[in-house]
């Protein structure tokens, strides 16, 4: 019997945090990602969960809730 899966399309933040969610529970998952392979002028980077233009993640500065989050981001 061959093994089941979850596809999950897109390794963006929803994309990411979802296949770590089902990995978690011991579920098989394949994340599939079109960096790498094919990129955009938004990104910068081949890396998953990059943060590109977002008016909800505007601020950096460490004394409001957006700026603590990309820096907590960061260090990840």
């Amino acid at each position: 019997m061959s093994q089941s899966y979850i596809n999950v399309i897109g390794a963006g933040l929803a994309g990411s945090e979802a296949a770590y969610q089902i990995a978690k529970r011991g579920i098989p998952v394949k994340l599939y990602e079109m960096r790498g392979v094919k990129s955009t002028p938004q990104h910068k980077t081949a890396d998953f969960a990059e943060l590109v233009c977002s008016n909800s993640l505007r601020g950096d500065a460490l004394t409001n809730a957006v700026g603590l989050l990309k820096e907590e981001m960061r260090r990840l």
